[in-house]
């Protein structure tokens, strides 16, 4: 499994650095300008870093409402923050999500030297956004093209506050995207941020396939990361790693720390 090089033979506990509303969407601060975004992207990533966390994805979490097709404005951004983010910070495997648009991620990835991108790259699905079906030719020849082929693509199953308009058992669905699509992960998540990826989903979907790394994608936390690295190849975790776990917090260390503690549970 790529995961066992990437991450040094251990099941990857990936924790999300979830960035600050960016310039040109509704939330984004103006007053604080660019730079605040920086400094709580960097606080964050080197709280996880100081806690032992495997690896990290910068998401830009909070451009909300989210597009299915991102401008230039955000890939430059994202580009930039993460290049300032790890310039001192210390240096871990990464990966890159810009919500809704693996191209988009695909192109700050290549541009960054991360290894993997997560996104929404094969499927149709319904949900607050209407109705999203992205390309997987195009996709991956857009991978191609920018010589980014050795990015690798993890796949979210159930894209969060949405649902899937295919009606086959998920596990032919994870099959099929592996074989059909050609991506290297699967993300199984629960049926938004934070809530718990379904245990028994996560084990199908393992036990099905077997030449794609399968995560848990939302809801792990400290009472439940153990279990779900007993199945999972590893999983992205946010929630419960912010203080008090509040979604808008900032990362703390200490929680980063718990967490690793139990993951070695497993």
């Amino acid at each position: 499994m790529w995961t066992d090089e990437l991450f040094g033979n251990q099941k990857p506990v990936i924790g999300m650095v979830h960035i600050q509303a960016l310039p040109g969407t509704v939330p984004y601060d103006r007053e604080a300008g660019l730079a605040a975004v920086t400094a709580n992207a960097r606080r964050d990533y080197e709280s996880l870093v100081r806690g032992g966390i495997s690896g990290v994805i910068f998401c830009n979490e909070f451009d909300k409402p989210y597009s299915v097709g991102v401008g230039p404005h955000i890939v430059a951004s994202m580009t930039h923050i993460i290049e300032e983010v790890r310039r001192d910070a210390g240096g871990i495997p990464f990966g890159v999500d810009v919500q809704w648009d693996p191209k988009a991620a695909l192109a700050v990835a290549g541009a960054t030297g991360a290894s993997f991108i997560r996104g929404i790259v094969c499927g149709t699905y319904c949900g607050d956004y209407g109705l999203l079906t992205p390309d997987p030719e195009g996709i991956l020849a857009y991978r191609h093209k920018i010589g980014a082929d050795g990015v690798k693509i993890l796949t979210n199953l159930a894209p969060e506050f949405s649902s899937c308009l295919d009606t086959r058992d998920i596990c032919l669905r994870a099959r099929t995207a592996v074989k059909s699509s050609l991506v290297e992960g699967l993300c199984v998540s629960g049926v938004m941020a934070g809530a718990r990826t379904p245990y028994e989903q996560l084990r199908s979907v393992k036990e099905c396939v077997r030449e794609a790394a399968v995560f848990a994608n939302t809801g792990v936390d400290f009472d439940s990361v153990a279990g779900i690295l007993r199945v999972a190849d590893g999983c992205c975790v946010a929630t419960c790693l912010k203080k008090g776990g509040v979604p808008t917090n900032r990362i703390d260390v200490e929680n980063v720390k718990r967490l690793m503690e139990k993951a070695r549970e497993a």
